[in-house]
């Protein structure tokens, strides 16, 4: 699988220390080093901001050999997300040149479950409401979706199933499908006016899209 490429660089020193942080060339946190990372929580934390004032965190956890930062319910209107996800040579890189112990960290994160994941593909799809958990948000994507590309009319069922049932999760398997042919949905409000709902492989087989190309088999 590829993986998105990291950078990171830091300015000044000690206590004022300033770090940008890129994520497949975009920033996703421009800040204090000492704000990036907290556990306060219980679960390990990035409070991300990408290079602006409002901060929105994302959760880590650990499918296979990747950490996958998932969306922290509850999300207001503000919130945003993009797909983030590293294996946990980048996790300790990253962990590394920051100063913290990679290996006590790795080992406090939870597996993800299958509604993560969910959240995971739909939160790009969601209306401007407040989210306060994930059958609010099932009901908000719903409402925001307001038509189907032509090639995923006779994929609906599926598409309606996924949204309203729940997932099972199946062997911890991610796939890099960037190039491959995407269907989509067009919205009505929110942050996005589309959503890569699937991607479909050579050989025709189709794959739930969670964003950033990443891709889980159906």
């Amino acid at each position: 699988m590829h993986l998105k490429k990291l950078d990171y660089k830091t300015f000044g020193e000690f206590t004022n220390e300033f770090l940008n942080l890129k994520y497949d060339s975009q920033i996703i946190y421009e800040g204090y080093t000492d704000n990036l990372i907290t556990s306060v929580t219980g679960g390990l934390e990035l409070k991300l901001n990408y290079g602006m004032s409002n901060t929105s965190s994302v959760i880590a956890r650990k499918y296979g050999d990747h950490i996958l930062w998932i969306p922290k319910i509850p999300l207001d209107s503000e919130y945003r997300y993009k797909t983030i996800i590293f294996n946990s040579k980048q996790f300790q890189e990253l962990w590394t040149f920051l100063k913290y112990k990679a290996e006590d960290d790795l080992k406090s994160i939870k597996k993800i479950s299958a509604d993560e994941l969910k959240l995971m593909w739909m939160i790009g799809a969601r209306g401007t409401e407040r989210i306060g958990d994930i059958s609010s948000l099932i009901k908000s994507v719903k409402k925001n979706t307001i038509a189907l590309s032509t090639n995923i009319e006779h994929k609906d069922t599926i598409f309606y199933n996924l949204i309203e049932n729940q997932w099972a999760l199946k062997k911890d398997k991610i796939i890099e499908g960037q190039y491959w042919k995407s269907f989509i949905a067009y919205l009505d409000n929110g942050v996005n006016e589309e959503w890569e709902v699937f991607k479909k492989d050579k050989k025709d087989n189709l794959y739930i899209h969670l964003g950033s190309g990443y891709c889980l088999p159906i």
